[in-house]
């Protein structure tokens, strides 16, 4: 199994063993956090500029952002920068009977400036949403974080969960910052992806009612929906179980392949 660099910094190249890790991934995902009859969605590597827009990425993080262009002019599209953002336009002036949960894949690009191992610029996200009240919201993403690290340790990773914020809260940076911190609504598990350097390979998030403002979206009582997200950078993942058991999966502990085919909780 590898993944190997590119000319261009920040992208890899994965063999079909590593492809097929994956998927493989994805489907223990998807048992793990979302259910496997729960609504899946395979997103496009592009998403409307105006949705962008809207969900605030573009006002936050412009140099992460990618438009595609045609003959020297921007389109109305970008290169898509969380997949979750495919989510919010299916729910756009709806009024939720219930709490509406969906997983998606999406290929995401971030014009990231870093060529550190892990911080990849073309990678693939797979994430889970939750739409709901705040205290529906909260609860899941809590369940969420302890499924997660719990699946984390018996894949071997030894994770780390350390507070952290979210790109679409504005520009006032270091304030907004410290607030969505001080407050735990991102939470991300991190472990090693090479030799001294650990990143990221997971996150769960409160949103509060940013995108039920943004898309119109309202719970049952009126009030803009709440909304949550689990979100998980498959390559990093890879990377980090490359890293702790070698290259191939067939030599792997048996607690960990059995790890990769969870039952649903």
């Amino acid at each position: 199994m590898s993944a190997e660099p590119t000319p261009a910094p920040g992208v890899i190249l994965v063999d079909g063993a590593a492809d097929d890790l994956l998927a493989t991934l994805v489907r223990a995902l998807r048992r793990l956090c979302a259910g496997e009859r729960a609504r899946h969605l395979r997103a496009p590597p592009v998403l409307a500029a105006a949705v962008a827009e809207r969900a605030g990425y573009a006002a936050s993080f412009p140099h992460l952002l990618a438009a595609v262009s045609r003959d020297g002019a921007a389109t109305d599209l970008v290169l898509t920068p969380a997949a979750c953002h495919h989510v919010y336009p299916r729910y756009e002036g709806r009024t939720l009977a219930g709490p509406e949960e969906l997983s998606v894949v999406a290929d995401c690009f971030r014009q990231e400036a870093t060529t550190e191992p892990g911080r990849l610029r073309s990678f693939r996200m797979y994430e889970t949403v939750l739409l709901g009240t705040p205290e529906q919201c909260l609860t899941w993403r809590d369940d969420r974080l302890d499924r997660l690290t719990r699946w984390l340790e018996a894949l071997g990773l030894r994770p780390v969960t350390r507070p952290a914020n979210d790109p679409f809260w504005g520009r006032t940076g270091k304030l907004l910052a410290a607030a969505q911190q001080a407050d735990g609504l991102k939470w991300e598990l991190a472990a090693d992806v090479a030799t001294g350097v650990r990143q990221a390979v997971m996150s769960v998030n409160y949103h509060k009612e940013h995108f039920g403002a943004a898309f119109g979206i309202r719970a049952a009582d009126g009030a803009p929906a709440h909304t949550a997200c689990v979100g998980v950078g498959l390559e990093r993942l890879l990377l980090a179980l490359r890293h702790i058991h070698g290259p191939d999966p067939e030599r792997w502990p048996a607690p960990v392949a059995a790890a990769l085919t969870p039952k649903p909780p």
